[in-house]
């Protein structure tokens, strides 16, 4: 025996209703994504064995390290108030937006 295309149609109504219900009931979701450079790893800086003879080499590299970990911490703490805004419950603060 055919369905009558009538309560198919009321039967599909009523299940799209039930999942709109059941969809706004959740906790809201993040649309806007942290850059993704922000998402990106950045290799630590290698120091060559040569710029072991010369302390101005040296003294690049610990700079190089030294930018390379400031800018993952900023990385880090970008993420940190997207999440915030987001409505993540953290239990720490996020650090503040370092001043331009």
């Amino acid at each position: 025996m055919r369905s009558s295309p009538r309560p198919m149609r009321s039967l599909a109504l009523a299940g799209c209703a039930a999942l709109a219900c059941s969809c706004a009931s959740r906790e809201p979701r993040l649309t806007a994504y942290p850059p993704s450079a922000d998402l990106r790893v950045e290799a630590k800086p290698v120091l060559a064995p040569e710029a072991l003879a010369s302390d101005n080499a040296l003294a690049e590299h610990d700079a190089a390290v030294e930018a390379w970990g400031e800018r993952g911490w900023a990385a880090v703490a970008r993420i940190c108030r997207w999440a915030q805004a987001g409505g993540a419950d953290l239990p720490f603060r996020c650090p503040a937006p370092a001043a331009p």
